[in-house]
């Protein structure tokens, strides 16, 4: 025998349905480091005392003192955080092993990091007996500045493990017309960081703006 359903179901108005506007549309931009031959703005450093600290073999070291001379010279440029966990810390490594040959050729090596200095980071200088030059740059801007990090391209997107979103594993030598002359970041290159282009690219600098001043 047939039955006939009895259940009964309210009346949908349209114009009771509510918008949501909270979820606004982003237009989606992949990260995009800057590549050698690009020209730059000037790289925004602030040289309040607090937003710098350098190392020598371990221990701060506050002979360092930031100026603005540093803007008359080649730069090589890092960025690091401690999320990027062994291999971050390989990193810092190679970079000490280059801090006094840079500073031979002509430039300055510095550590671009958002994490405010803590013991974690000390303890780890120091073990590792390293000599680096950190700047502190909470809001990522001159990160962003040279396409290593996005909030639109989370750094998850590209690497399992890392739940906080921070700049690229990169490098860059900036020359003193603010032109790039290297780049190296663990997204588009292999992850070898190659010590000799590096130290070519500030002795190649250097030259150049040591011919420029005596012209």
């Amino acid at each position: 025998m047939a039955t006939t359903s009895t259940i009964k179901y309210p009346s949908f108005d349209l114009l009771e349905a509510t918008i949501d506007r909270d979820l606004s549309y982003k237009n989606y931009q992949s990260l995009k480091p800057v590549k050698s031959g690009y020209a730059i703005s000037r790289i925004g450093f602030d040289f309040a005392y607090s937003r710098w600290q350098s190392f020598l073999n371990g221990l701060p070291d506050d002979t360092f003192v930031a100026t603005k001379q540093l803007y008359g010279q080649p730069l090589v440029i890092s960025f690091y955080s401690k999320y990027w966990n062994g291999k971050g810390a390989e990193y810092l490594k190679q970079l000490s092993n280059l801090h006094k040959e840079v500073k031979a050729n002509g430039g300055s090596l510095i550590l671009i990091s958002a994490e405010a200095l803590n013991e974690e980071l000390a303890n780890m200088v120091f073990r590792n007996n390293l000599s680096l030059t950190f700047y502190f740059d909470q809001n990522n801007s001159i990160a962003e500045q040279l396409g290593v990090y996005s909030e639109n391209d989370p750094i998850w997107n590209w690497f399992a493990g890392i739940d906080l979103n921070v700049p690229l594993l990169s490098t860059f030598v900036i020359a003193t017309g603010n032109i790039v002359v290297f780049d190296h970041n663990h997204r588009d290159h292999d992850e070898i960081l190659s010590n000799y282009e590096i130290i070519k690219a500030v002795s190649d600098s250097a030259y150049i703006s040591n011919l420029l001043l005596s012209a």
